[in-house]
């Protein structure tokens, strides 16, 4: 029940940017462009610093502070009202709030440096409607490292690490988007407006541009119609945006194409520095200057770099890449050759998984297909619930769990995050894993589709949700019609339970009495009453999440009112198999305490519960489930 986006899957740079590292420090005190370094998909060991523990007086009366967020991504934005600041940083924080509730994100505000009475004098910052705790002391200040002189906002994980973040935003307002887009990477959060990057299988077109070399030629968008490019936008102080100039002088070398443009495009505009920089690295090729903001606009440059994009010859962009290393070396080698139509080796990794984006390069139709499944975003999921660290989870959410090269806790290759390729077809697909294939897909698919996990698998009814074949007729949809048909995917609709007669929960009382009992006195029981209350006890749309087994076999409103209310039936599935003559308990009714609560309890809970009806139900889940709980939760306890 996860929000997607075309910007969904977080790219592996927002995991370096932030943190309140010091390359960000530097960049907020003028250094211009970030330096993202070299990153092999985004492997980095946890480092980020757990946020401190703190409470309060809250600004709304009470008490509360990092209890607020715990268990949950947060964004906790420490300020003083007097910031000059306040409300460049706060503009940021609102446009993340409007999408907080949908994502399960809390907000947690402190106000520094002041108290109560002087709170309630001043005005609530616009669109700071969360909780505040006051510091009139410093105290949470001085344990979250910030002063009350300059505004602070940290990205809080599921686990309470701080995982991105900034102090201090300057005057002239050129960083807000590229840190809001840095914190909802941090955040897994959809980045608003389409960002020029493949998305869902479709390759945006390239912008229209105009550059001048060094030596006053123009290179613009007309001129490479028809041709491969590639566009490196770099900074000429940056070292590794050096060593990825010097990766594109070795390639080129190799690789000389007619028909391929090779185009570095400075960021910065100071002549003398870049001509420096060419002559120490002694580049045998044309190296342009970006002119000025518009250019980088147009390029959606995000202020990071080296910044690659890879264009094909119907002037769409195949892909874009932020920093460098082995692994971005390797699939800029074969994006490039992809894009020229020539032959192309296959560089996966030797020693582990390479990823969905290696595979995408030689199977651009399967990648689309694949893109439009809900494995595409199965990591995803994890994070909204606040279960990416979750070892129980994370089997079936990654690539390779904790195989040799493949997805660990300890390094989350962001590459390898979701249910991709490789997860189907072996490592490297037929290429490094031949063998793979040969036991078929039904076993692959139902290791992770365990009846635990998953209500009422069956191999043949799924798999053409999956099947790359069968998705290929959604190849011509625009990407906004691809993020419907994903947001329809994602709801299951979808029966739950085995056909069979409902019969109502008196029927049950016979054998289960004390659970009987429990549900007669939950609001459950008397859903259909809460209906005749509003005067809506007639509406059928409504009465369909009011009653048991709606329009169903046996079911209301046929079966009379024994169906009334939300019954047993409606999450253990219809029990006329289960009570007749002879018939087996086992497997004729469906057990919960067997099934996992997100997985499969959730789904059935959701389907009522939704978003339109009960927000942020699913994030509430297990807390709403103690309520109802009953009967045995011991799973060596004998079957109801």
């Amino acid at each position: 029940m996860h929000k997607l986006s075309t910007t969904h899957r977080r790219p592996p740079r927002a995991r370096l940017c932030l943190g309140l590292a010091a390359a960000l420090a530097a960049l907020l005190t003028g250094a211009g462009t970030l330096d993202a370094g070299p990153h092999d998909g985004g492997s980095v060991a946890r480092s980020e610093p757990a946020l401190p523990r703190f409470v309060g007086p809250l600004l709304d009366g009470g008490s509360g502070g990092s209890d607020l967020v715990v268990g949950r991504r947060a964004l906790v934005v420490a300020y003083s009202p007097g910031n000059d600041d306040l409300e460049r940083a706060a503009r940021i924080v609102r446009s993340i709030a409007a999408d907080a509730g949908a994502a399960n994100l809390r907000l947690l505000g402190v106000a520094v440096g002041v108290d109560r009475v002087a709170a309630q004098r001043l005005p609530r910052p616009a669109g700071f409607d969360f909780p505040i705790v006051l510091d009139p002391d410093l105290v949470v200040a001085r344990k979250l490292g910030v002063t009350g002189g300059e505004t602070s906002v940290l990205a809080v994980d599921a686990e309470g690490y701080i995982v991105g973040g900034f102090t201090g935003l300057e005057d002239d307002g050129t960083l807000e988007a590229y840190l809001e887009d840095e914190l909802r990477g941090a955040l897994y959060l959809r980045r608003p407006g389409a960002a020029l990057a493949p998305a869902l299988g479709v390759r945006p077109p390239v912008p229209e541009f105009s550059v001048r070399s060094l030596d006053g030629e123009e290179l613009s968008s007309a001129s490479i119609e028809g041709r491969a490019a590639v566009i490196l936008l770099f900074n000429p102080t940056c070292p590794h945006c050096h060593e990825l100039l010097q990766f594109f002088k070795g390639f080129l070398a190799r690789e000389a194409h007619p028909e391929l443009v090779f185009a570095p495009v400075s960021v910065s505009d100071r002549l003398y520095v870049v001509e420096q920089m060419v002559a120490d690295l002694e580049l045998p090729f044309p190296v342009y200057l970006a002119g000025g903001k518009e250019t980088l606009d147009a390029f959606d440059f995000k202020l990071a770099v080296p910044d690659t994009l890879v264009i094909d010859r119907a002037g769409r962009v195949a892909g874009r890449h932020v920093g460098t290393g082995p692994r971005v070396e390797a699939l800029l080698t074969m994006q490039i050759r992809g894009a020229l139509g020539v032959a192309n080796p296959i560089l996966l990794d030797r020693k582990g998984y390479s990823g969905e984006a290696f595979c995408a390069v030689c199977h651009a139709d399967a990648h689309g297909t694949w893109s439009l499944t809900t494995h595409a975003h199965a990591f995803e999921t994890l994070v909204e619930h606040g279960a990416d660290r979750n070892p129980e989870c994370l089997p079936c959410h990654t690539v390779g769990w904790n195989e040799a090269g493949g997805y660990t806790p300890d390094t989350r290759p962001a590459h390898l995050e979701g249910v991709q390729c490789e997860n189907c077809h072996g490592r490297g697909g037929p290429h490094q894993s031949p063998e793979f294939a040969q036991q078929g897909l039904q076993p692959v698919c139902e290791s992770c589709h365990t009846p635990e996990h998953s209500l009422r698998f069956e191999f043949a009814q799924r798999l053409p949700l999956v099947s790359h074949a069968a998705n290929l007729q959604f190849s011509g949809l625009s990407v906004e019609e691809r993020l419907a048909l994903l947001e329809r995917r994602d709801r299951r609709e979808r029966t739950l339970f085995e056909p069979a007669d409902h019969v109502g929960s008196s029927v049950c009382a016979s054998c289960h009495a004390d659970e009987h009992a429990r549900w007669s006195r939950s609001p459950h029981a008397r859903a259909l009453e809460t209906l005749a209350a509003r005067g809506e006890a007639a509406n059928a749309e409504c009465q369909a999440c009011h009653t048991t087994g709606f329009e169903q076999p046996g079911g209301w409103p046929a079966g009379g009112d024994a169906l009334a209310g939300v019954g047993c039936e409606s999450c253990h599935g219809p029990g006329g198999r289960h009570v007749a003559e002879g018939a087996s308990r086992q497997g004729t009714i469906l057990r919960l305490t067997e099934k996992c609560d997100s997985c499969v309890i959730g789904q059935i809970c959701g389907s009522c519960h939704d978003e339109a009806n009960d927000p942020g139900f699913e994030f509430e889940l297990d807390a709403k489930l103690d309520r109802i709980r009953h009967g045995f939760r011991d799973r060596e306890a004998p079957a109801p």
